[in-house]
Protein backbone atom coordinates (compact mmCIF):
# COMPACT_ATOMS: atom_id res chain seq x y z
CA UNK A 1 0.00 0.00 0.00
CA UNK A 2 1.46 2.88 -1.35
CA UNK A 3 1.24 6.05 0.98
CA UNK A 4 2.79 9.72 0.72
CA UNK A 5 5.54 7.70 -2.10
CA UNK A 6 6.23 5.29 0.62
CA UNK A 7 4.50 2.18 1.72
CA UNK A 8 2.65 1.18 4.89
CA UNK A 9 2.23 -2.05 6.43
CA UNK A 10 -0.67 -3.51 7.61
CA UNK A 11 0.46 -3.25 11.14
CA UNK A 12 0.80 0.49 10.09
CA UNK A 13 -2.82 0.76 8.95
CA UNK A 14 -4.34 -0.79 12.12
CA UNK A 15 -2.58 1.89 14.43
CA UNK A 16 -3.62 5.01 12.28
CA UNK A 17 -7.36 3.46 12.59
CA UNK A 18 -7.01 2.62 16.98
CA UNK A 19 -4.69 5.54 18.14
CA UNK A 20 -4.26 9.02 16.64
CA UNK A 21 -1.52 10.53 15.40
CA UNK A 22 -0.13 12.64 17.79
CA UNK A 23 -0.03 9.73 20.48
CA UNK A 24 1.74 7.65 18.23
CA UNK A 25 4.73 9.95 17.81
CA UNK A 26 4.33 10.60 21.79
CA UNK A 27 4.59 6.93 23.08
CA UNK A 28 7.85 6.00 22.16
CA UNK A 29 9.80 9.35 22.23
CA UNK A 30 8.84 9.86 26.39
CA UNK A 31 6.75 6.63 27.75
CA UNK A 32 10.00 4.29 27.61
CA UNK A 33 12.74 6.19 28.54
CA UNK A 34 11.37 7.63 31.65
CA UNK A 35 10.24 3.77 32.17
CA UNK A 36 14.00 2.55 31.74
CA UNK A 37 15.01 5.25 33.95
CA UNK A 38 12.94 4.03 36.27
CA UNK A 39 14.03 0.97 36.25
CA UNK A 40 17.38 1.90 36.57
CA UNK A 41 17.39 4.22 38.85
CA UNK A 42 15.08 2.39 41.42
CA UNK A 43 16.19 -1.52 40.83
CA UNK A 44 14.86 -2.33 44.39
CA UNK A 45 11.37 -1.36 43.96
CA UNK A 46 10.82 -3.90 40.73
CA UNK A 47 8.52 -6.63 42.01
CA UNK A 48 9.40 -10.02 43.14
CA UNK A 49 9.77 -13.43 40.64
CA UNK A 50 6.83 -15.42 40.73
CA UNK A 51 7.93 -18.98 41.73
CA UNK A 52 5.67 -22.10 40.84
CA UNK A 53 6.21 -25.29 42.41
CA UNK A 54 4.50 -28.67 41.60
CA UNK A 55 1.67 -29.67 44.51
CA UNK A 56 1.89 -25.78 45.89
CA UNK A 57 1.11 -23.54 43.20
CA UNK A 58 2.52 -19.95 42.94
CA UNK A 59 4.02 -18.10 45.22
CA UNK A 60 6.31 -15.04 45.12
CA UNK A 61 9.90 -15.32 45.19
CA UNK A 62 12.11 -13.09 47.30
CA UNK A 63 15.60 -12.03 46.88
CA UNK A 64 15.97 -14.88 44.26
CA UNK A 65 14.49 -18.53 43.25
CA UNK A 66 13.83 -20.14 46.51
CA UNK A 67 12.79 -23.67 46.83
CA UNK A 68 9.43 -24.14 48.39
CA UNK A 69 9.24 -27.31 50.93
CA UNK A 70 5.81 -29.10 51.67
CA UNK A 71 6.00 -28.11 55.85
CA UNK A 72 7.76 -25.89 58.34
CA UNK A 73 10.39 -28.35 59.46
CA UNK A 74 12.06 -28.63 56.14
CA UNK A 75 11.79 -25.14 54.80
CA UNK A 76 13.33 -23.84 58.19
CA UNK A 77 15.84 -26.63 57.63
CA UNK A 78 16.73 -25.06 54.05
CA UNK A 79 17.02 -21.81 55.23
CA UNK A 80 19.86 -23.03 57.80
CA UNK A 81 21.27 -24.72 54.69
CA UNK A 82 21.55 -21.70 53.29
CA UNK A 83 22.79 -19.87 56.34
CA UNK A 84 25.74 -22.19 56.43
CA UNK A 85 26.57 -21.66 52.82
CA UNK A 86 26.67 -17.81 53.60
CA UNK A 87 23.83 -17.53 51.13
CA UNK A 88 22.17 -14.81 53.27
CA UNK A 89 19.83 -13.25 50.73
CA UNK A 90 18.05 -17.01 50.36
CA UNK A 91 18.53 -17.79 53.64
CA UNK A 92 16.38 -15.00 54.37
CA UNK A 93 13.97 -15.41 52.00
CA UNK A 94 13.49 -19.28 53.28
CA UNK A 95 12.89 -18.18 56.48
CA UNK A 96 10.10 -15.56 55.77
CA UNK A 97 8.93 -18.39 53.66
CA UNK A 98 8.26 -20.03 57.02
CA UNK A 99 6.30 -17.28 58.53
CA UNK A 100 4.72 -16.65 55.63
CA UNK A 101 3.24 -20.28 54.56
CA UNK A 102 3.02 -21.75 57.90
CA UNK A 103 2.97 -18.73 60.96
CA UNK A 104 1.36 -21.35 63.47
CA UNK A 105 4.31 -23.91 63.30
CA UNK A 106 6.56 -24.01 66.36
CA UNK A 107 9.94 -22.56 64.19
CA UNK A 108 7.91 -19.73 62.66
CA UNK A 109 8.72 -17.35 65.76
CA UNK A 110 12.29 -18.60 65.47
CA UNK A 111 12.54 -18.26 61.81
CA UNK A 112 10.88 -14.48 62.12
CA UNK A 113 13.88 -14.00 64.50
CA UNK A 114 16.58 -15.59 61.83
CA UNK A 115 15.13 -13.43 59.32
CA UNK A 116 15.99 -10.53 60.98
CA UNK A 117 19.88 -11.90 61.25
CA UNK A 118 19.75 -12.30 57.67
CA UNK A 119 19.22 -8.89 56.85
CA UNK A 120 21.60 -7.65 59.53
CA UNK A 121 24.18 -9.92 57.98
CA UNK A 122 23.70 -7.94 54.56
CA UNK A 123 23.65 -4.63 56.25
CA UNK A 124 20.01 -3.57 55.98
CA UNK A 125 19.53 -2.48 59.38
CA UNK A 126 16.20 -1.12 58.57
CA UNK A 127 14.75 -3.96 57.56
CA UNK A 128 16.26 -6.10 60.06
CA UNK A 129 14.81 -3.86 62.65
CA UNK A 130 11.16 -4.45 60.88
CA UNK A 131 11.83 -8.23 61.42
CA UNK A 132 12.71 -8.03 64.76
CA UNK A 133 10.16 -5.75 65.65
CA UNK A 134 7.55 -7.92 63.94
CA UNK A 135 8.75 -10.79 66.12
CA UNK A 136 8.22 -8.21 69.48
CA UNK A 137 4.47 -7.55 68.74
CA UNK A 138 3.18 -10.98 67.18
CA UNK A 139 5.56 -13.41 69.16
CA UNK A 140 6.12 -11.75 72.84
CA UNK A 141 6.52 -15.52 74.50
CA UNK A 142 9.02 -16.51 72.14
CA UNK A 143 12.19 -17.45 73.69
CA UNK A 144 14.18 -15.00 71.31
CA UNK A 145 11.69 -11.89 72.70
CA UNK A 146 15.13 -10.50 74.61
CA UNK A 147 17.75 -10.81 71.87
CA UNK A 148 15.20 -9.49 69.21
CA UNK A 149 14.80 -6.18 71.85
CA UNK A 150 18.87 -6.03 72.33
CA UNK A 151 18.90 -6.63 68.64
CA UNK A 152 17.05 -3.79 68.10
CA UNK A 153 19.17 -1.67 70.83
CA UNK A 154 22.18 -2.02 68.43
CA UNK A 155 20.21 -1.04 65.49
CA UNK A 156 19.06 1.97 66.78
CA UNK A 157 22.22 2.74 68.68
CA UNK A 158 24.07 2.08 64.85
CA UNK A 159 22.04 4.91 63.36
CA UNK A 160 22.46 7.05 66.77
CA UNK A 161 25.87 6.62 65.99
CA UNK A 162 26.17 7.73 62.28
CA UNK A 163 24.20 5.03 60.45
CA UNK A 164 23.17 6.55 57.41
CA UNK A 165 19.17 6.08 56.41
CA UNK A 166 18.64 4.26 53.15
CA UNK A 167 16.18 5.95 50.63
CA UNK A 168 15.69 3.20 47.81
CA UNK A 169 18.92 1.37 48.41
CA UNK A 170 20.71 5.18 48.46
CA UNK A 171 22.44 5.43 52.18
CA UNK A 172 21.99 9.46 53.00
CA UNK A 173 22.05 11.42 55.92
CA UNK A 174 22.25 10.06 59.69
CA UNK A 175 19.16 10.62 61.12
CA UNK A 176 19.06 11.04 64.79
CA UNK A 177 14.99 11.15 64.06
CA UNK A 178 15.33 7.35 62.94
CA UNK A 179 17.22 6.55 65.83
CA UNK A 180 14.96 8.27 68.66
CA UNK A 181 11.58 6.13 66.54
CA UNK A 182 13.73 2.77 67.31
CA UNK A 183 14.67 3.26 71.22
CA UNK A 184 10.95 4.62 71.31
CA UNK A 185 9.58 1.59 70.43
CA UNK A 186 11.82 -0.15 72.46
CA UNK A 187 10.44 1.54 75.75
CA UNK A 188 6.49 1.12 74.33
CA UNK A 189 6.96 -2.67 73.67
CA UNK A 190 8.93 -3.57 76.76
CA UNK A 191 8.30 -0.85 79.35
CA UNK A 192 9.99 -3.40 82.35
CA UNK A 193 12.33 -5.05 80.20
CA UNK A 194 16.39 -4.94 80.77
CA UNK A 195 17.03 -3.17 77.96
CA UNK A 196 14.37 -0.21 78.21
CA UNK A 197 16.69 1.82 80.58
CA UNK A 198 18.90 1.74 77.71
CA UNK A 199 16.51 2.55 75.13
CA UNK A 200 14.84 5.83 77.20
CA UNK A 201 18.61 6.95 77.92
CA UNK A 202 19.28 6.92 74.16
CA UNK A 203 16.21 8.52 73.27
CA UNK A 204 17.99 11.35 75.45
CA UNK A 205 21.32 11.17 73.51
CA UNK A 206 19.12 11.47 70.00
CA UNK A 207 16.96 14.45 71.04
CA UNK A 208 20.43 16.23 72.67
CA UNK A 209 22.33 15.73 69.20
CA UNK A 210 19.00 17.65 67.73
CA UNK A 211 19.90 20.44 70.05
CA UNK A 212 16.18 20.18 71.68
CA UNK A 213 17.08 21.13 75.20
CA UNK A 214 13.70 20.84 77.11
CA UNK A 215 13.07 17.70 75.43
CA UNK A 216 16.46 16.34 76.30
CA UNK A 217 16.16 16.82 79.74
CA UNK A 218 12.53 15.50 80.05
CA UNK A 219 14.07 12.44 77.84
CA UNK A 220 16.74 11.56 80.65
CA UNK A 221 14.65 12.67 83.90
CA UNK A 222 12.48 10.48 82.76
CA UNK A 223 15.38 7.44 82.98
CA UNK A 224 16.31 8.62 86.61
CA UNK A 225 12.56 8.84 87.33
CA UNK A 226 11.25 5.34 86.09
CA UNK A 227 14.51 3.57 86.53
CA UNK A 228 16.44 4.33 89.58
CA UNK A 229 18.36 1.61 90.09
CA UNK A 230 19.57 1.31 86.16
CA UNK A 231 23.15 1.48 85.37
CA UNK A 232 22.49 4.77 83.38
CA UNK A 233 20.81 6.68 85.87
CA UNK A 234 23.27 8.62 87.09
CA UNK A 235 24.95 9.24 83.92
CA UNK A 236 21.18 10.57 82.88
CA UNK A 237 21.85 12.94 85.97
CA UNK A 238 24.69 13.77 84.66
CA UNK A 239 23.83 14.56 80.99
CA UNK A 240 20.86 17.07 82.53
CA UNK A 241 23.66 18.91 84.22
CA UNK A 242 25.39 18.92 81.29
CA UNK A 243 22.74 20.24 78.80
CA UNK A 244 22.58 23.15 81.12
CA UNK A 245 26.03 23.88 81.07
CA UNK A 246 26.31 23.54 77.45
CA UNK A 247 23.29 26.12 76.99
CA UNK A 248 24.81 28.30 79.74
CA UNK A 249 27.93 28.68 76.93
CA UNK A 250 26.30 29.35 73.87
CA UNK A 251 25.31 33.13 74.08
CA UNK A 252 28.94 33.85 75.87
CA UNK A 253 27.13 33.51 79.52
CA UNK A 254 23.33 32.32 80.18
CA UNK A 255 22.79 32.94 83.63
CA UNK A 256 19.56 31.00 83.80
CA UNK A 257 21.54 28.06 82.28
CA UNK A 258 24.25 28.40 84.18
CA UNK A 259 22.16 28.58 87.56
CA UNK A 260 20.35 25.35 86.42
CA UNK A 261 23.74 23.68 85.75
CA UNK A 262 25.25 24.44 89.03
CA UNK A 263 22.04 23.04 90.94
CA UNK A 264 21.71 20.00 88.82
CA UNK A 265 25.40 18.92 89.44
CA UNK A 266 25.08 19.55 92.57
CA UNK A 267 21.80 17.34 92.80
CA UNK A 268 23.77 14.37 90.97
CA UNK A 269 26.47 14.71 94.00
CA UNK A 270 24.31 14.34 96.63
CA UNK A 271 22.46 11.52 95.38
CA UNK A 272 25.19 9.81 93.69
CA UNK A 273 28.62 10.21 95.22
CA UNK A 274 29.78 7.11 94.20
CA UNK A 275 29.38 7.67 90.48
CA UNK A 276 32.64 7.52 88.62
CA UNK A 277 31.35 11.46 86.89
CA UNK A 278 31.66 12.28 90.47
CA UNK A 279 35.12 14.17 89.51
CA UNK A 280 33.67 15.67 86.03
CA UNK A 281 30.96 16.93 87.62
CA UNK A 282 33.54 18.83 90.39
CA UNK A 283 35.36 20.25 87.79
CA UNK A 284 32.67 21.66 86.11
CA UNK A 285 31.04 23.01 89.09
CA UNK A 286 34.04 24.68 89.63
CA UNK A 287 34.46 26.27 85.79
CA UNK A 288 30.56 27.48 86.36
CA UNK A 289 31.85 29.35 89.72
CA UNK A 290 34.65 30.71 88.32
CA UNK A 291 33.03 32.00 84.99
CA UNK A 292 30.02 33.21 87.68
CA UNK A 293 32.98 35.48 89.25
CA UNK A 294 34.41 36.95 86.15
CA UNK A 295 31.12 38.11 84.81
CA UNK A 296 30.31 39.66 88.21
CA UNK A 297 33.75 41.47 87.86
CA UNK A 298 33.26 42.22 84.65
CA UNK A 299 30.13 44.05 85.19
CA UNK A 300 31.30 45.85 88.22
CA UNK A 301 34.48 47.00 86.41
CA UNK A 302 31.68 48.62 83.94
CA UNK A 303 29.27 50.47 86.33
CA UNK A 304 32.69 51.45 87.90
CA UNK A 305 33.40 53.14 84.61
CA UNK A 306 30.58 54.63 84.26
CA UNK A 307 30.89 56.03 87.75
CA UNK A 308 27.31 54.37 89.03
CA UNK A 309 29.35 53.51 92.49
CA UNK A 310 26.38 51.76 94.62
CA UNK A 311 26.03 49.63 91.57
CA UNK A 312 29.76 48.57 91.28
CA UNK A 313 30.16 48.18 94.77
CA UNK A 314 27.19 45.72 94.19
CA UNK A 315 28.72 43.62 92.03
CA UNK A 316 32.26 43.86 93.96
CA UNK A 317 30.74 42.45 96.88
CA UNK A 318 29.39 39.50 95.00
CA UNK A 319 32.93 38.88 93.53
CA UNK A 320 33.89 38.65 97.32
CA UNK A 321 31.04 36.62 98.16
CA UNK A 322 31.58 33.66 95.45
CA UNK A 323 35.22 33.34 96.02
CA UNK A 324 36.62 35.27 98.62
CA UNK A 325 40.41 33.50 97.94
CA UNK A 326 40.62 34.85 93.86
CA UNK A 327 42.49 37.05 93.07
CA UNK A 328 39.60 38.90 91.49
CA UNK A 329 37.98 39.18 95.13
CA UNK A 330 41.37 41.11 95.86
CA UNK A 331 40.84 43.36 94.02
CA UNK A 332 37.36 43.85 94.38
CA UNK A 333 37.79 43.96 98.23
CA UNK A 334 40.51 47.02 97.25
CA UNK A 335 38.15 49.12 95.33
CA UNK A 336 35.16 48.34 97.84
CA UNK A 337 37.19 50.12 100.07
CA UNK A 338 38.29 53.22 98.05
CA UNK A 339 34.77 53.92 97.17
CA UNK A 340 33.50 53.91 100.26
CA UNK A 341 35.93 56.46 100.98
CA UNK A 342 34.88 58.08 98.15
CA UNK A 343 31.54 58.57 98.22
CA UNK A 344 30.30 57.56 102.08
CA UNK A 345 28.80 54.63 103.43
CA UNK A 346 25.21 56.47 103.49
CA UNK A 347 25.58 56.70 99.63
CA UNK A 348 26.17 52.54 99.17
CA UNK A 349 23.17 51.76 101.05
CA UNK A 350 21.04 49.27 99.38
CA UNK A 351 17.41 49.98 99.32
CA UNK A 352 15.60 52.38 100.78
CA UNK A 353 15.59 52.35 104.85
CA UNK A 354 12.31 54.42 106.63
CA UNK A 355 11.86 55.39 110.75
CA UNK A 356 11.58 53.14 113.04
CA UNK A 357 8.32 54.40 114.35
CA UNK A 358 6.24 55.41 111.11
CA UNK A 359 7.20 51.50 110.03
CA UNK A 360 6.07 50.20 113.58
CA UNK A 361 2.64 52.74 113.64
CA UNK A 362 0.52 50.80 111.52
CA UNK A 363 0.97 47.89 112.89
CA UNK A 364 -0.01 49.13 115.98
CA UNK A 365 -2.68 50.29 114.38
CA UNK A 366 -3.89 47.15 112.80
CA UNK A 367 -3.50 45.72 116.40
CA UNK A 368 -5.98 47.62 117.68
CA UNK A 369 -8.50 47.01 115.03
CA UNK A 370 -8.55 43.48 114.76
CA UNK A 371 -8.55 43.48 118.95
CA UNK A 372 -11.49 46.05 118.54
CA UNK A 373 -13.33 43.82 116.04
CA UNK A 374 -13.34 40.77 119.00
CA UNK A 375 -17.01 40.05 120.02
CA UNK A 376 -15.55 40.17 123.72
CA UNK A 377 -13.71 43.71 123.55
CA UNK A 378 -14.56 45.48 126.59
CA UNK A 379 -12.03 49.00 125.19
CA UNK A 380 -8.47 49.94 126.04
CA UNK A 381 -7.15 49.60 129.78
CA UNK A 382 -7.01 53.01 131.37
CA UNK A 383 -3.87 54.44 131.28
CA UNK A 384 -1.64 54.23 134.60
CA UNK A 385 -1.80 57.39 136.99
CA UNK A 386 1.92 57.88 136.44
CA UNK A 387 1.50 58.45 133.09
CA UNK A 388 -1.14 61.28 133.24
CA UNK A 389 0.83 64.70 133.74
CA UNK A 390 -2.23 66.71 135.33
CA UNK A 391 -1.72 65.66 138.46
CA UNK A 392 0.70 68.65 138.25
CA UNK A 393 -1.01 71.43 136.72
CA UNK A 394 -4.49 70.84 138.17
CA UNK A 395 -7.12 72.51 134.93
CA UNK A 396 -9.96 74.39 137.22
CA UNK A 397 -13.42 73.01 135.45
CA UNK A 398 -17.09 74.38 135.96
CA UNK A 399 -19.37 72.02 138.03
CA UNK A 400 -21.01 70.20 135.93
CA UNK A 401 -25.32 70.70 135.40
CA UNK A 402 -25.91 66.94 135.19
CA UNK A 403 -24.35 63.93 134.90
CA UNK A 404 -22.92 63.92 131.39
CA UNK A 405 -22.21 67.60 131.39
CA UNK A 406 -18.42 67.20 132.03
CA UNK A 407 -15.85 69.32 129.97
CA UNK A 408 -12.20 67.32 129.51
CA UNK A 409 -9.39 69.44 130.10
CA UNK A 410 -7.67 70.70 126.85
CA UNK A 411 -4.85 68.51 127.44
CA UNK A 412 -6.58 65.53 127.64
CA UNK A 413 -5.75 62.73 124.56
CA UNK A 414 -8.75 61.82 122.32
CA UNK A 415 -10.03 58.62 123.02
CA UNK A 416 -9.12 55.61 121.05
CA UNK A 417 -10.74 55.33 117.58
CA UNK A 418 -11.72 52.06 118.42
CA UNK A 419 -14.11 52.42 121.39
CA UNK A 420 -17.92 52.26 119.84
CA UNK A 421 -19.95 54.24 121.22
CA UNK A 422 -22.64 51.57 122.15
CA UNK A 423 -20.32 50.17 124.95
CA UNK A 424 -21.97 50.11 128.65
CA UNK A 425 -20.98 53.27 130.82
CA UNK A 426 -19.07 50.55 133.03
CA UNK A 427 -16.94 49.39 129.94
CA UNK A 428 -16.67 53.14 128.75
CA UNK A 429 -12.68 54.53 129.67
CA UNK A 430 -13.17 56.95 132.83
CA UNK A 431 -11.88 60.24 132.97
CA UNK A 432 -8.49 60.55 135.08
CA UNK A 433 -9.18 62.06 138.80
CA UNK A 434 -8.37 65.31 139.63
CA UNK A 435 -6.81 66.31 142.30
CA UNK A 436 -9.44 68.35 143.68
CA UNK A 437 -11.48 64.79 143.94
Amino acid sequence: MRHNGGFRTALDVICARNYPRPLMKKTPRFVLPLTLLFLLAFPYVSPAPIIYREGEGFSPGDLGDVEIKRNAEEQYKLAERYENAHDYKRAGASYRMVVRRFPRSDVAARAQYQSGRMFEREGKLQRAFNEYQTLVERYPRSPDFESALEAEYGIGKAFLDGKRVDVFGVPTLPSMTKAQEMFQKIVTNAPYSKIAPLAQYGIGQALEKSGSISATVNAYQQVVDRYPNSDVADQAMYQIAYVYLQASRTTGYDQTAAVRAQESFEDFLLRYPRSEKVAQAKDNLKALQSRKTTNSYTIAKFYDKQKNYKAAYVYYNDVVQQTPDSPEAAHAKQRMDQIRAKVGEAKLTIGNQQPAQPAAQPRKMQAQTDTAGRPDYAGPPAPPAAASPRPQQPTPMRTPSSAGDVTPPPSAAPAPPAASPAASPAASPAEPALPSQ
